[in-house]
């Protein structure tokens, strides 16, 4: 019966979300409370519930600034993994059976090395001394080295590298469900690739290019490894900010509120990416 089967998948459901919400919701309790405490947290000398972390950092220009460098960097990193993974994906979805596998595996490269591994490699490849420079230098292009390590364009890279794969897949999935004879019949028709592609295939693979953005985003806007080891020295990305102030300033209270003011704002920027994937869908749109 109807009503059965959708009782059975909710009570199905129920232990998942039960683990997810002790799980999750724990840890969030005690992030909301810490970030409610002000005082000396190593001597457990503090005082609250008050907002003044919440307020303080709000009107701090250096949080801004490196808030404000961390979303530049992340959005940078998704429109260049964005406009990278189209051209992957659409080699991946086209490919024969025979190459898929071979293809899905260079493009899963970077996840098969930890994000450790993969950020120091990176050092090889940027330092003065690294295969760039020394390409460019043996080239005759440049006299001295260029800057490229411990800069936030090293922080770009690295996190293009990492979160690549999770573009593609998305791209992939979106462009599998198209079917091959809607590209056809457009051509058959008298249209161009180019018009294919902006008219028929974008607006189609707009679902994947949704979730494609919000899985790059979300992981940009919460790396740590990699600006700390890419990046220039001290606090750069919010992240690494956040981990400043719980272990080597001992400012739970402050970190806590950075910690919950980036989690806001990334929820709110998933949600908005999402409902703006929604309208833009064309399973959405509505003939007027």
């Amino acid at each position: 019966m109807p009503f059965l089967s959708k009782f059975s998948s909710t009570a199905l459901l129920f232990p998942t979300m039960l683990m997810l919400g002790v799980v999750l919701g724990i840890p969030l309790y005690y992030l909301l409370n810490f970030s409610t405490l002000t005082g000396d947290f190593m001597l457990q000398d503090v005082t609250g519930p008050t907002i003044s972390n919440y307020s303080d950092l709000l009107t701090d220009g250096f949080f801004l600034g490196i808030a404000g460098r961390t979303f530049v960097i992340s959005f940078c990193v998704t429109v260049v993994a964005l406009v990278l993974g189209f051209p992957l994906a659409s080699l991946m979805s086209r490919a024969p059976a025979a190459w898929r596998s071979p293809i899905a595996i260079v493009v899963l490269s970077p996840l098969l090395v930890s994000m450790v591994a993969s950020s120091y490699g990176w050092i090889v490849i940027l330092g003065n001394n690294g295969v760039i420079n020394n390409a460019l230098m043996g080239l005759g292009l440049i006299r001295a080295p260029i800057r490229l390590l411990y800069t936030d364009f090293a922080i770009g890279v690295g996190l293009v590298h990492i979160v690549l794969p999770f573009m593609v897949l998305s791209l992939v999935a979106a462009l599998d469900r198209i079917e091959p004879a809607i590209s056809e019949a457009a051509s058959t028709l008298g249209a161009n690739r180019a018009r294919v592609w902006w008219h028929i295939l974008l607006p189609l693979c707009v679902p994947g290019i949704g979730a494609g953005v919000t899985l790059c985003f979300s992981l940009s806007i919460s790396a740590y490894v990699t600006p700390a080891v890419l990046g220039p020295s001290g606090p750069n990305f919010i992240t690494t900010l956040i981990y400043q102030n719980f272990v080597n300033l001992y400012e739970w209270g402050t970190g806590s509120a950075m910690a919950f003011l980036l989690l806001l704002v990334a929820a709110a920027v998933v949600l908005g990416l999402g409902t703006l994937t929604t309208l833009l869908s064309p399973a959405q749109r509505r003939p007027q």
